[in-house]
């Protein structure tokens, strides 16, 4: 409670009993009375009074050898033979899925249960409120101050009501005992004491640095704020404003506890500065996404991803002020930022583009809407909203080339050429792009071109595609695009397994897995559970096939992949009719086959009910399975999607037992009536819906 520093050395003295007198000042008999002690010494609460408790504390130790000194202050003393701990906030639970059981673990829930149990003697944990508990405490970044006001309440709100009064939290943390020193009455209280200690420049940096979400660097508080940032930086990490995170190898980032942030960013308001400050985070993030987007694909990759995931706060504050204020912003920023939305949820990156794609101003902006329709429609791809995709592909392409932009040209016509499903037209589409680019000597599009092509050949005629994926692969080396490297080999290793070359296939995965790892682990997870799934299907081993279909179904829902989580359930269903559990085949087969029909995704149905006509001749119907395989094959030949080696043996199959069970002659007129089905008709029959 001290505030005068010229009386520190009486108030350590009178805890000795010391009295000053007029010719023995109180100093000189500390020094007297401690020199021959062993003793410790703390000071406690030195923040206000730094220089002078620095002062006395050097003489101190100067002059008695046995002398032990514990400090604690916001700030470091700066001395010379100084340790500094920095203490931590309590331990708090990382998240809502920790176990009930499992949280009385943490202190900062102990905490808070302690402190309510003192304010309300009947509470307890319990399952219902853990959780909501828990929450709390990580809302307050597990500081023990704000815990136990915030338990205080549980007198006259639940738990679940404190959480949502914690949207204000300095107005509910506030204390009412009368035995707490006046500064620690309300976190607020708290706060401005703390404000009022620090310099005109200290706090204009801390109201801008509020406009930071989940932290940043400082390169990004150079752009965004005022002042000397690294020296400003250093006095409030000193001062234990600023919390220091570092990891080897990745760039040091700086964040505020959340009270301390919610508290700045309402002087930042106050002072009428917050517009200006969002728009210098903006532009700054515009920026960074600018550099994103060509590190992505570059050899940089791997840094750049670390970097988009520590600044995804960020991001979605920057694409809020853009919504509010600056439409083209918008447009660059969420188009810039594709590969970034495929790496952590398609249904984020669908959201933003839709709401700035949608705004009637987004059309006085060409290019920046040319750049989000681009990313918009393979987004939408990954969604199975393939009509939207498609026109969102067409409308880009038509930009591109009204803006006679070359490489966003190749670009568009190659996005097009993906959601078309006529084979000749996708064909003259990708040619048109591999031209432009070899045109333009861009190596990174013209293994992209490369890439389609090899889609575009015959799945029966896999030495063809794989002469169009190797000189993909060897451009994408040339390139240093490592993503576009790991997604070309992981392709090629996919059809080397469907044509029965397990051994070659795997060297292709284990490459790609490697990059893929480095790039994105839980993308990683993903991406390499079909691969698995299908090796060990061709293993018989069910349960691995079954739990890699399960894990990569369940990864695809949270990333919002819709596209590969149908899939996913498909090739379940392809597990559950090898294990002769009929029931649960049909049900993933007739999930599967409604919802690639809904989407418009003719590959998926036809490789759905492929596997439909397996489950009709095992149950002992040869004549659907018939009719199903007639229907896939003229389709098949209509879109020029030949069957890779296994698909086709396990075809040959169901044919060969066909003819055994019903005759050639039945079966042959049961396959050619299939053949004159309708998409929607043989659906319909499959599901027997008819």
């Amino acid at each position: 409670s001290l505030s005068d520093p010229s009386l520190v050395p009486q108030t350590v003295a009178s805890v000795f009993d010391i009295q000053e007198g007029p010719d023995r000042p109180a100093i000189e008999i500390l020094k007297n009375v401690l020199r021959q002690k062993i003793m410790l010494l703390i000071f406690d609460n030195c923040d206000h009074l730094l220089d002078a408790c620095a002062q006395l504390i050097k003489t101190l130790l100067t002059h008695c050898p046995n002398l032990k000194i514990l400090s604690t202050s916001r700030e470091i003393l700066n001395m010379e033979g100084e340790a500094t701990y920095y203490l931590p906030s309590l331990s708090i639970p990382e998240n809502n899925n920790t176990l009930p059981e499992k949280m009385n673990e943490y202190e900062s829930v102990r905490l808070f249960e302690e402190r309510a149990a003192l304010a309300l003697s009947s509470f307890r944990l319990t399952k219902q409120n853990t959780q909501i508990v828990g929450h709390i405490c990580r809302r307050v970044d597990g500081i023990p101050l704000a815990i136990e006001l915030a338990a205080a309440r549980v007198d006259i709100l639940q738990v679940d009501e404190i959480c949502k009064q914690l949207e204000h939290c300095f107005d509910l943390l506030v204390r009412n005992s009368r035995t707490v020193i006046a500064r620690h009455q309300t976190m607020r209280a708290s706060m401005d004491w703390s404000w009022g200690l620090l310099t005109p420049e200290e706090q204009t940096f801390m109201r801008q640095l509020s406009i930071f979400a989940g932290g940043w660097t400082l390169e990004s508080a150079q752009a965004v704020c005022e002042g000397d940032a690294l020296n400003l930086t250093s006095a409030l990490v000193k001062k234990s404003l600023i919390m220091v995170n570092q990891e080897s190898g990745r760039e040091t980032r700086y964040r505020f506890h959340e009270i301390v942030r919610q508290y700045a960013r309402e002087k930042l308001i106050q002072i009428g500065e917050e517009e200006k400050i969002r728009t210098r985070h903006l532009q700054y993030f515009l920026q960074f996404s600018e550099q994103a987007e060509s590190a992505l694909k570059g050899p940089t990759q791997i840094e750049w991803y670390a970097r988009l995931n520590a600044e995804r706060d960020n991001i979605r504050a920057a694409l809020e002020w853009a919504d509010q204020t600056d439409v083209e912003s918008g447009l660059y920023l969420s188009g810039r930022l594709l590969l970034y939305w495929e790496s952590i949820d398609f249904r984020e990156g669908n959201s933003w583009l839709s709401k700035f794609l949608q705004k009637p101003e987004s059309h006085a902006y060409p290019r920046a809407r040319a750049k989000a329709l681009y990313a918009h429609g393979r987004v939408l791809d990954f969604l199975e909203q393939l009509d939207a995709a498609r026109s969102a592909a067409q409308e880009c392409l038509e930009l591109y080339r009204a803006l006679e932009d070359q490489q966003g040209e190749v670009d568009g016509l190659l996005r097009l050429a993906w959601e078309t499903s006529n084979p000749t037209e996708k064909l003259i589409l990708i040619q048109r792009a591999l031209a432009l680019a070899q045109s333009l000597g861009d190596v990174r599009r013209q293994a992209d071109a490369f890439g389609y092509l090899g889609w575009l050949g015959p799945a029966d005629r896999f030495a063809d595609r794989f002469v169009q994926w190797e000189k993909a692969i060897t451009l994408a080396r040339a390139s240093g695009d490592w993503l576009s490297l790991a997604d070309r080999l992981y392709t090629v290793g996919r059809f080397l397994i469907l044509n029965g070359d397990v051994e070659t296939a795997q060297k292709h995965l284990d490459e790609s897995r490697a990059l893929y790892q480095q790039l994105n682990p839980r993308l990683a997870e993903a991406k390499f559970l079909p691969a698995y799934g299908q090796i060990a299907l061709l293993q018989s081993d069910f349960k691995k096939a079954r739990a890699c279909f399960q894990e990569q179904a369940k990864i695809c829902a949270e990333f919002g992949n819709r596209k590969d989580y149908l899939w996913a359930r498909v090739n379940l269903g392809y597990v559950a009719l090898r294990e002769g559990n009929f029931n649960e085949a049909y049900r993933n087969f007739a999930e599967t086959a409604y919802n690639f029909q809904n989407d418009h995704n003719i590959e998926g149905v036809i490789f759905t009910l492929e596997g439909m006509a397996g489950l009709y001749v095992a149950t002992d119907n040869p004549l659907i399975a018939a009719q199903l395989i007639g229907w896939a094959d003229a389709l098949r030949e209509q879109i020029k999607d030949g069957r890779p080696l296994l698909e086709q043996m396990d075809v040959d199959q169901i044919i060969a037992a066909c003819l055994m069970k019903m005759g050639e002659v039945a079966f042959s007129d049961a396959y050619d009536e299939g053949q004159k089905m309708t998409l929607d008709k043989v659906v319909s029959y499959a599901l027997k819906e008819d």
